[in-house]
């Protein structure tokens, strides 16, 4: 009887047990013209954790200098899972630069065993794995309800970036 236990439990177990893709994984996001944005996903869980570091537009949420969580469905955190595990950071140099002022800048920051890399990106010839990731976080930044917090994170990823414009 107890062996028979012993082997559902070891059954139930590798069933039900998720690799993690990674440790630690977040990523920065800034425009000239429109947001300045940072996002800490769990990988534990579906939570994300998101700091709006500037927003052009504070009449309507996300609002500048604002934290706030949200949820990814199961199908935005299948897609990252997946994007995690088949991008190769490792490959990657841990800058990709072009010298412009305005445009768009993000980087990626991931601990997972052995590697933990920061990777930025400030070109347009960036590799296009890091490209449709990027866009895919914006994208899905953007999708979320985000709901307002008190609590402050900590992004890896988050650089000192250029100031907005200011106004006239």
């Amino acid at each position: 009887m107890k062996l028979k236990v012993l082997i559902l439990l070891i059954l139930f177990l590798l069933t039900h047990c998720k690799k993690k893709e990674s440790e630690e994984f977040d990523f920065s996001y800034g425009n000239t013209f429109e947001t300045n944005f940072s996002i800490k996903f769990n990988p534990d869980n579906d939570s994300v954790f998101i700091r709006e570091h500037w927003s052009a537009n504070d009449n309507k949420a996300p609002f500048s200098k604002t934290n706030y969580v949200s949820k990814l469905s199961k199908l935005q955190k299948k897609k990252l899972d997946s994007f995690i595990e088949n991008v190769n950071f490792k490959a990657y140099d841990t800058l990709y630069f072009e010298n412009y002022e305005d445009g768009e800048h993000y980087s990626f920051h991931i601990k997972n065993g052995d590697l933990n890399k920061t990777i930025r990106v400030h070109s347009n010839h960036a590799p296009k794995s890091l490209v449709d990731f990027s866009e895919w976080i914006y994208k899905t930044k953007n999708s979320l309800k985000l709901i307002q917090t008190s609590n402050t994170f900590e992004f890896k990823s988050k650089a000192v970036e250029l100031e907005p414009p200011k106004a006239p």
